[in-house]
């Protein structure tokens, strides 16, 4: 089954042009292993950060080579989004073939803003998930349940006692893995809606490991308290 790499691979094809030029807003192109997989399809990769140093690598590293005859292919990659291929130099332009990348574009039904603040390394399994979704464009609230079920294997609606919560933060930090704030904040906002959990902490034990080990260690203090006083 293709993946969202494949759909981006394909235009990267040897010497389908000497010159690429690759509007990419989200960083796509700067996961290891699209550029791994890009350079094994014979491209170089260079970013238009500064443009006087990339004048002089591209003269010297390649426009020269090419009117010798050699055979390199470059891609010219804009990683910010305020940076737009229009506005790269005229020869640049003239010389090159333009392509646009983005996450939106690969996921046109999920919330933009959400997928942008995922990891990069959480995009196979959005992906997997997206294959699947044949159902209409996703709000910013369902998107964000969407990420927590596929990406961290967790859904807000079904955590209604103590033990659900514990399940969940106990998978999350024995891992050590750490949710986006704007996840963290959607967790809360749902959990907050709940009586049961208004004496927790949860602002400190969600996104802290070390908070949450303290509020288990307090947790067991005060159970064994209970049951000598018993």
């Amino acid at each position: 089954m293709a993946n969202w790499r494949d759909s981006i691979l394909k235009n990267f094809q040897p010497k389908i042009s000497r010159l690429t030029l690759v509007a990419d807003p989200d960083g796509l192109l700067t996961e290891e292993r699209m550029v791994s997989a890009i350079r094994e399809q014979g491209f170089d990769l260079i970013a238009f950060d500064d443009s006087i140093a990339f004048r002089f690598a591209y003269e010297s590293q390649y426009r020269s080579q090419w009117d010798k005859g050699k055979k390199t292919d470059l891609v010219v990659v804009l990683r910010s989004a305020e940076q737009q291929l229009h506005k790269l130099p005229f020869d640049l332009l003239t010389a090159g073939r333009p392509l646009t990348f983005a996450l939106h574009q690969l996921f046109p039904k999920l919330n933009y803003p959400v997928i942008t603040g995922l990891d990069r390394a959480y995009l196979d399994a959005v992906d997997e998930a997206y294959q699947k979704h044949n159902g209409d464009q996703l709000t910013e609230r369902e998107t964000k349940d969407f990420v927590l079920m596929q990406c961290f294997s967790i859904v807000p609606k079904l955590i209604r006692k103590p033990v659900d919560l514990m399940k969940v933060l106990l998978s999350l930090h024995s891992r050590k893995v750490r949710l986006p704030d704007f996840l963290v904040e959607h967790l809360l906002e749902n959990l907050t809606k709940e009586a049961i959990f208004e004496t927790w902490p949860l602002a400190d034990i969600l996104p802290s490991r070390e908070s949450f080990l303290r509020f288990l260690q307090d947790e067991w203090k005060a159970f064994l308290s209970a049951q000598v006083d018993s």
